[in-house]
Parts: C-alpha cells; sequence; structure tokens
C-alpha cells in the first residue's frame, strides 16, 4: 500500500511539475490525473473536516478562495506568484497557521486539479416541492416609536411574555440595551460596553447580557457578561460577571453542576470554546475546545434528572453535538448529526415535530460570509426525525438561499407546530420574499410556505416569538442587522435596511 501510495504521488508530482514549467495537459489527461488523484486529495482534505464532494462548489470558487484559504492553514502561503490569504500574524492565531508547510507542493498542485477538473461551472437552482405562496395574513406589521441611527444593527431582540415586552440589542456609535411596551414605545435604555449577543433572564429582576466585542470575525478576547437589573420598567447598571471572553455570542444560566453555573458559547474566530464556569467559583469546565459554537440548549436529554448540553458548532467541524451529564463535573460527547463546512450551519430548534413523543431536531444552514460566497441550493430549513437512540434521519427540507433562523409554534392555534424562518443570505435580487417565511403545518410532514408582510422592512439576523400582548397567540420580532456583506443584495436595499426600524414586530391577528 505505501509503494502503490508513492507511486501515486510522484506520478502526480511529475505531471504537476510539467503544468508549474509551462506544460500543458489536453482535457483528457488532465481528468486522467484527477480520477487517478482521487485518493490523495480525500487524504490531504479529510485531514481537519469531512469530505466535501467538488460538486458541492463551482470551479471557480474552489480554485479561486477555497482552497488558498485550505492551503494557507498547511503552511503554504504562496504558490505560482500568487499570494494566500492567513492571519497568522495575528497573535490569538498562534499556531492555527504552521510555520513550515504541512503539504509538498506537487500535491497542493494535485488537489487544485483536482477541484478545476471535478467540480461544475455552476451549481443547479433550487429544486422545490412547493413554490413559495401568496402573502399570508396572520400576522401585521409594527414599528418601535423611536428615530433609528443610519447604520445602526440589531444583535439581539427577546420578547419578554410575562411583562408584555420587547427587549432589544443595538450596536452603532454605542452600544446598547433597549426595553420596550408591547405598543412598541422605549421604556429604557442603558448602554453596554460592546454589541449584545444574548440578553438571559437571570431571575425575575435581573438580565445577564453577553457583549461579544467586536462583531465581525476576530480572534481578540473582548468579550464580557455583565448583569443588568430592571426595576419599575428601568433598566438600571449592575456588574460585570465575567471578562476576556472569546467573541461569546451565547452565555447562559444553567445548573450543570450547580445552580447558576455560567454556561459560555464562546464562538471566537480561529480560537474559542464552549465552556461552563461553576457558580461561585473559578472552576471551568470545558465541553470542547473549538470555535463556532454559535448556540447551545440546557435540557435533560436522556430524562436521567441531570442537564445536558446540546450545542451546534458552526466554521470547519459543523455538528450539532450532544454533551451528556454524567455528573461531578464529566461529561460524554456525542455528534447527533454533522455536516459539511460548507452549509454554513446557523440555528437549530429541538421539539417533537411528528408528535410521536421524542425529541426531533429542526436545522438552518445558510451562512455565507466566508470563503465560498454563492448560492447555494442546499441551503435551507431541515427536519432530522428522532428514530431513537440519538439517531437522526433528514425527513424534509426546504431549499431558502442564505437560511438564517426558524422557530416553531402554533401561530394559527391549530394544535400543530407550524415555523418561520428568516434568511439573511437570501437572494435578494432574484427571490427577495424568501427573506422570511411562514411554514403552515398540514400534517404528515406537509408544510405549505407562505410570503409574510414586512419581508423587506429590514435585513433579519435574530428573531424570537412569544405572546407580546396577552391575547393567547404568538407574535414574532426581528431584528434589523442592516450592515454587513453585500452579496446577492442591491444597493438601494443596502440604504433602505440602514435607515429602516432596528426592529419589526409581526402582531399575530388569530385573536
Amino acid at each position: 500500500m505505501k509503494t502503490t501510495f508513492s507511486l501515486l504521488v510522484f506520478l502526480i508530482g511529475a505531471s504537476c511539475i510539467m503544468l508549474a514549467c509551462g506544460g500543458k495537459l489536453g482535457s483528457a489527461d488532465a481528468s486522467k490525473l484527477a480520477d487517478s488523484s482521487e485518493a490523495l486529495v480525500k487524504q490531504v482534505c479529510t485531514r481537519c473536516h469531512e469530505w466535501i464532494p467538488p460538486d458541492m462548489l463551482d470551479k471557480s470558487t474552489w480554485t479561486e478562495s477555497v482552497l488558498p484559504v485550505m492551503a494557507a492553514k498547511m503552511g503554504v502561503y504562496e504558490m505560482d506568484g500568487k499570494t494566500f490569504f492567513n492571519e497568522k500574524n495575528d497573535p490569538n492565531a498562534a499556531g492555527v497557521y504552521p510555520d513550515k508547510p504541512q503539504i509538498d507542493m506537487e500535491t497542493l498542485r494535485a488537489v487544485f486539479n483536482y477541484f478545476e477538473v471535478k467540480a461544475p461551472d455552476a451549481l443547479p437552482a433550487q429544486k422545490r416541492s412547493n413554490p413559495i405562496g401568496a402573502e399570508s395574513n396572520l400576522f401585521g406589521v409594527e414599528f418601535p416609536q423611536i428615530t433609528a441611527e443610519p447604520g445602526a444593527v440589531t444583535t439581539f431582540v427577546g420578547i419578554r411574555p410575562a411583562q408584555k415586552q420587547i427587549l432589544a440589542g443595538i450596536s452603532g456609535s454605542k452600544s446598547a440595551v433597549g426595553l420596550f411596551d408591547n405598543k412598541l414605545k422605549p421604556l429604557s435604555s442603558l448602554t453596554m460596553p460592546s454589541a449584545p449577543a444574548w440578553i438571559e433572564p437571570a431571575d425575575a429582576t435581573h438580565f445577564w447580557v453577553t457583549c461579544m466585542g467586536n462583531i465581525f470575525p476576530n480572534n481578540a478576547k473582548e468579550g464580557q457578561l455583565i448583569e443588568v437589573n430592571v426595576q419599575n420598567n428601568k433598566l438600571n447598571a449592575g456588574k460585570k460577571l465575567l471578562e476576556g471572553l472569546p467573541r461569546p455570542v451565547q452565555i447562559q444560566k444553567a445548573t450543570l453542576e450547580s445552580s447558576g453555573d455560567i454556561l459560555v458559547n464562546g464562538f471566537g474566530h480561529l480560537r474559542g470554546r464552549l465552556y461552563y464556569q461553576k457558580a461561585g467559583t473559578e472552576k471551568v469546565t470545558v465541553l470542547r475546545d473549538m470555535p463556532g459554537c454559535l448556540h447551545s440548549k440546557v435540557i435533560d436529554w436522556d430524562k436521567d434528572g441531570k442537564n445536558d448540553v446540546i450545542a451546534l458548532f458552526t466554521q470547519g467541524k459543523e455538528a450539532i453535538v450532544l454533551f451528556r451529564n454524567l455528573g461531578g463535573g464529566r461529561f460524554e460527547e456525542k455528534e447527533l448529526l454533522s455536516f459539511l463546512p460548507v452549509n454554513g450551519s446557523s440555528w437549530f430548534e429541538i421539539a417533537d415535530v411528528n408528535s410521536d413523543g421524542k425529541n426531533d431536531i429542526v436545522y438552518t444552514c445558510g451562512d455565507n460570509a466566508d470563503y465560498s460566497v454563492i448560492l447555494k441550493p442546499y441551503h435551507g430549513v431541515y427536519i432530522y426525525e428522532n428514530k431513537g437512540n440519538n439517531i437522526f434521519e433528514q425527513s424534509w427540507f426546504y431549499p431558502v438561499h442564505g437560511a438564517y433562523r426558524v422557530m416553531l409554534r402554533d401561530f394559527d392555534l391549530d394544535k400543530d407546530l407550524d415555523m418561520v424562518s428568516i434568511a439573511y443570505f437570501a437572494d435578494f435580487t432574484g427571490q427577495p420574499e424568501e427573506t422570511l417565511l411562514y411554514f403552515e403545518n398540514k400534517g404528515n410532514n406537509n408544510w405549505l410556505p407562505f410570503r409574510l408582510p414586512g419581508a423587506l422592512n429590514g435585513r433579519w439576523l435574530t428573531m424570537d416569538a412569544g405572546d407580546v400582548d396577552g391575547d393567547g397567540d404568538e407574535d414574532i420580532v426581528l431584528g434589523n442587522f442592516s450592515q454587513g456583506p453585500q452579496s446577492f443584495i442591491t444597493q438601494e436595499m443596502v440604504n433602505r435596511f440602514g435607515s429602516a426600524p432596528p426592529f419589526t414586530l409581526l402582531r399575530n391577528k388569530t385573536r
């Protein structure tokens, strides 16, 4: 086997040297070379993540964007006069980029050649079982009674059903948490050190505000956890609970070892981790020492009386992972679902979708801001059915370019779960309606998609659902993140979203 592999490398290397020296392979020879190198390419490309079939991206995206990034992370920063993007000099990225090449140039050229030959010129269009229907009349559209700062971004929205209030985290020239009543009148505002990525109720009168530091990708550890108290509908400055966090996107109060443990989703960038700090101590337990933990849920998954953690990891190794609590600060890790790095995993919900008594997973993928910025037909909303014994099978998929979040509620009060999805990287120029969709549950995994009013009143990155007015039906609040990548979007939309209100309420009219 070793001799065969060495001979394969030699043959590929000889062909690649010919290419580098000005030789030219015909299309038939290039195809044969690609076929012969497939085993080698797979070995190279699965060192860090799952194998990505070449037809998942187009030819240009592979060779001009994705493969150069891969090369840099294998210690090759230049090839054939082209310099590859890297963050090697960032002190917070130490160890990510090797000092010496981890791959020889002939093998690297074979990898480039393989994807250039095997990848399609363009990806196919979406295939939808049901077209997007007419606009639903289930909701009315309302806006907050404030004047938005141009270009401000909304990083969090949440409904407080018991108080009939809305919380919003907004970042512009300054970052703040805003409190609004159910008529969207502002009640109070409190300045924060950086963008509030998550607001978690700590008790009846206190919030934990996750301040993530710089919103956009970076390796700095500037995140903080701030406790805020609210009295008489007024937000008051509280104490700093944690600081120096790796770009956290969610922090929760949880009982994992003891009541009041702090679970931190340190998304980071090239470095990050999911961990918790035991209440009242400095003890830290790391669940996974990897970047990209976007969303987590604390749940007694196995019903043994101890809280477990289920978390979505994005970045290179995308997966939904169960951390089963064994007690005493010990956890057993199991991947419930794994995904390809090109998926752009963005959210998940846990719900018994088919009413069989087992929790299913509803998942969205659509993050499209990294290295493969093209419309992908496999982006959208997925349902994975729980078959028992922690085995899940895909039972439904609806393509939505840039799908970013999904929520399940009985919106029409017919005693089954419906869905609403948002898409931050929607195809705004071709089908802008997909940025905000309502899926009515017709039973037997038949979900009818409808447009929703107010879809183009903002660019939606975050949302929440809850009964904000106490009338017995579920309303929806949408956060307008107006800045960010301008792929798939017109300049007119960029300008319009930048001057739009920070959030929009879809008030349910069922009752």
